[in-house]
């Protein structure tokens, strides 16, 4: 498949002068890259979801087949591959795809956003609970993690209110609980339980 062409019918061609750039047709493959951190999570044969920006409510089935022998070391990242072996029509080359890595599977865990995980790289990672209606410090341990959630294995339990940093709480303030706000429904106020 030709993606461009830089030279016309006609055009005097000199050594070295790139004419046509082309993609192979055959199997659809996505290149990715993993900070090394992750490294020891990953192997071939791991089943994976991609999600191109263009299209995000459309995810597609990869497998992971390639881990680069080495590291790069400016960025301390290793080249990942991944096969696609249905691949939607949407896919082209050069496009920008994110590749989540199945690498442990949970039926019922307790989850919370990533955001509200304060310090996760640090050996204490922790949240802040509404706790007696003041902000309280709570240490947590992680678990799996994917692409805007994380695992909580201790320090919460189902049914604790955890304060995200968007709210701007501090340690020890006074907090307001509100009510979640009732979903709407092409701008109509429906009442929670029901749908329309």
């Amino acid at each position: 498949m030709v993606l461009t062409r830089k030279a016309e019918p006609g055009d005097v061609a000199t050594a070295g002068k790139v004419l046509l750039e082309l993609a192979e047709a055959g199997e659809t493959r996505v290149y990715a890259t993993v900070d090394e951190k992750n490294l020891r999570l990953l192997k071939p044969g791991q089943k994976a979801r991609g999600v191109a920006d263009a299209f995000p409510a459309q995810p597609f089935d990869a497998e992971l087949y390639y881990l680069a022998p080495a590291v790069d070391p400016q960025r301390g990242t290793v080249e990942t591959r991944f096969r696609v072996p249905a691949a939607p029509p949407f896919l082209r080359p050069d496009m920008t795809v994110s590749v989540e890595t199945i690498t442990g599977h949970r039926d019922a865990t307790l989850v919370l956003p990533a955001e509200a995980v304060r310090d996760p790289d640090s050996g204490k990672p922790w949240v802040l609970v509404a706790r007696d209606g003041i902000a309280t410090r709570a240490e947590v341990g992680l678990g799996l993690s994917g692409i805007g959630r994380v695992e909580i294995l201790t320090g919460l339990a189902e049914g604790d209110q955890v304060v995200l940093p968007s709210g701007g709480a501090l340690e020890g303030d006074r907090l307001r609980i509100r009510e979640a706000r009732k979903p709407k429904v092409s701008g109509v106020q429906v009442p929670q339980g029901m749908t329309r």
